[in-house]
């Protein structure tokens, strides 16, 4: 069974001095996150939290470590059983994995440990990912939650347990957690307590360093005991759910009570991560479909693409876009059969009738995808491109046989002209919806000459705690999903801009 490094991140960060920073240091709270794949064997991409792949056909290893791992907050399902060396789908083959001896191999086999080892200015940082994902196959058999729950929080402290040693091996620098769960309500069956991550670092922690017992009162324990360091969970404009468990985590530890109930073995210095700041999930993470995305886009003005400007620079779509559409429209009005009927006094033959009926359908479908842009209904992309795979293309392709030249080329000028006047229609329709407000949304008033991704990092980064222990920035660090370069430098940008 290959093991899927959705359910393993490490973080490489910077070990230098806030006097050794060339860049302001709020700026450096945006990072990007490096993962660790310990098969290579057909693999895509990371995209977000879902491991992609270009093809099934996926050679299985027999590695160790590679026992049971529950499922993904997807659909993905795994029994833990080896599959004996035949090809599974996606949704058999990549799963969480947090097993000790998992988290033993990746280590050993990772060549970021030897660059934590060796670089004094690396640190390294190994978060379990989902951890509430080893209780999806009790969920699928209807287990009590409070079952489900006891599970999960077991297998993520032989977790966390395991990791504390490495900590001491010098194998790592600390640990961390990273998980969709955090961001959840108690309510969701997919949830992960704060609590449990906590209670959970701390159990670890006195398995590995000895417990506060009388029969182990010898024991000498040292601040730093704990090496739970980094909380990630998700948090947006959106999903402000995580922004509320951040708190409590964080007024929690700063807490008189929790020092004295916990002394050393409490994990000090927790930094909080946001993750996915630009993408956010139906009915504030709980529901299914495509997520909203929270970005501007850079698009042609002009036709050949030698001109561009952001949406939310426009005052509305690209002005090539109509002239493309009305083109597409007159070349499928099929006059010339009309007239045929006409003039010549005759039925269309079969074939002209078949070209007439797919011409009208053409021209059906091309309204419909304009009309969608201004119904302000279709707010993501991915929803769009699946209306495209999914039923226009087929509806094409079993309507018409052939295509002559012209044909295809102008349709394909359509569907990339429109493909443009739908990304800034949907910037449109995001803006207008955070800015309103309503429906369990929030009103936010971003300036016009902001980008919706650059008031969505700042927006993040400027939350404070609120409490009377915890003070000072509630969010310490964003990672931002950076696939182009000048993504990168649009969330230092961002991040940049803000004064605390």
């Amino acid at each position: 069974m290959r093991r899927g490094m959705t359910d393993a991140v490490m973080f490489l960060d910077s070990k230098q001095s806030d006097e050794s920073q060339t860049l302001p240091d709020r700026s450096l709270k945006v990072i990007g996150k490096i993962s660790y794949r310990t098969t290579v064997t057909a693999l895509d991409r990371l995209d977000g939290d879902v491991l992609q792949e270009k093809t099934s056909d996926v050679t299985s290893s027999s590695k160790p470590g590679s026992g049971t791992g529950g499922g993904t907050e997807t659909d993905d399902d795994d029994t833990g059983d080896d599959d004996g060396g035949e090809s599974k789908s996606l949704s058999q083959i990549v799963y969480h994995n947090i097993s000790p001896t998992f988290i033993r191999d990746t280590i050993h086999t990772s060549p970021l440990v030897k660059m934590y080892q060796n670089v004094p200015s690396v640190d390294l940082i190994y978060c379990a990912h989902n951890p509430e994902a080893q209780g999806m196959e009790l969920l699928t058999k209807d287990a009590p939650i409070e079952e489900v729950r006891g599970y999960v929080k077991e297998r993520m402290t032989q977790a966390f347990t395991t990791m504390e040693e490495l900590v001491g091996e010098e194998k790592i620098g600390s640990y961390g957690v990273c998980s969709n769960g955090l961001g959840l309500a108690s309510s969701h069956p997919m949830h992960l307590s704060w609590e449990d991550v906590v209670d959970a670092s701390i159990q670890a922690s006195k398995s590995v360093h000895g417990h506060d017992t009388d029969a182990h009162a010898d024991v000498n324990i040292t601040a730093g005991s704990n090496h739970l360091s980094i909380v990630q969970l998700p948090a947006n404009l959106l999903e402000t759910h995580g922004l509320k468990v951040a708190n409590r985590l964080k007024q929690y530890l700063a807490s008189p009570d929790a020092m004295k109930d916990h002394g050393a073995f409490l994990p000090k210095n927790i930094q909080i991560h946001a993750t996915r700041p630009l993408t956010c999930y139906p009915n504030r993470g709980t529901g299914t479909g495509f997520p909203f995305k929270l970005v501007d886009y850079l698009i042609s003005t002009v036709e050949d693409g030698s001109s561009k400007s952001w949406t939310h620079e426009m005052k509305g779509v690209p002005m090539f876009y109509t002239s493309v559409m009305n083109e597409t429209m007159a070349h499928f009005d099929a006059t010339h059969l009309l007239e045929i009927k006409e003039e010549e006094e005759r039925d269309l033959n079969m074939e002209e009738r078949e070209t007439l009926d797919g011409c009208k359908l053409l021209q059906s479908v091309i309204h419909d995808l304009d009309a969608n842009m201004s119904t302000g209904k279709l707010r993501t992309f991915a929803d769009y491109e699946e209306q495209l795979f999914s039923k226009v293309v087929p509806l094409i392709h079993d309507t018409f046989e052939e295509w002559d030249g012209d044909s295809a080329a102008i349709l394909q000028r359509f569907f990339e002209a429109n493909g443009t006047a739908v990304r800034f229609s949907i910037a449109k329709t995001t803006r207008k919806l955070l800015k309103e407000g309503g429906d369990g949304v929030e009103k936010y008033d971003i300036p016009d000459d902001d980008s919706m991704q650059d008031f969505a990092i700042k927006f993040l980064l400027e939350q404070q705690c609120e409490g009377d222990h915890a003070t000072g920035p509630l969010i310490d660090r964003v990672v931002v999903g950076c696939p182009k370069a000048e993504h990168i430098i649009e969330a230092v940008q961002a991040a940049g801009k803000i004064s605390i």
